[in-house]
């Protein structure tokens, strides 16, 4: 499994906002129907919240990006937004 987990910060709680119902309504469920596996969102504070994307693997999650980059590099022009990923070294569940 392959973790991506993207850190985003707005610039005010309603542009976080917008951009969270975007993820939520339309990208996830264009990403789950192309092969990510899961996405999970908390919020940080008002103005910043963390997605983890899962996926089979660096291929799946590459493919994704690549899909996606003009349509998140337009969304986030008032967005500060880092990412990191890697695969799961481990995974433990009750």
């Amino acid at each position: 499994m392959y973790i991506r987990i993207v850190e985003i910060t707005a610039p005010t709680k309603l542009q976080l906002n917008i951009f969270l119902d975007y993820l939520r309504f339309t990208h996830f469920p264009k990403n789950l129907k192309q092969g990510q596996t899961s996405a999970k969102v908390f919020r940080v504070n008002e103005e910043s919240a963390f997605v983890i994307a899962e996926f089979q693997d660096k291929i799946s999650a590459d493919k994704i990006k690549i899909m996606n980059n003009p349509e998140i590099n337009e969304l986030k022009t008032n967005l500060k937004i880092r990412s990191f990923e890697g695969p799961i070294e481990y995974s433990l569940d009750r």
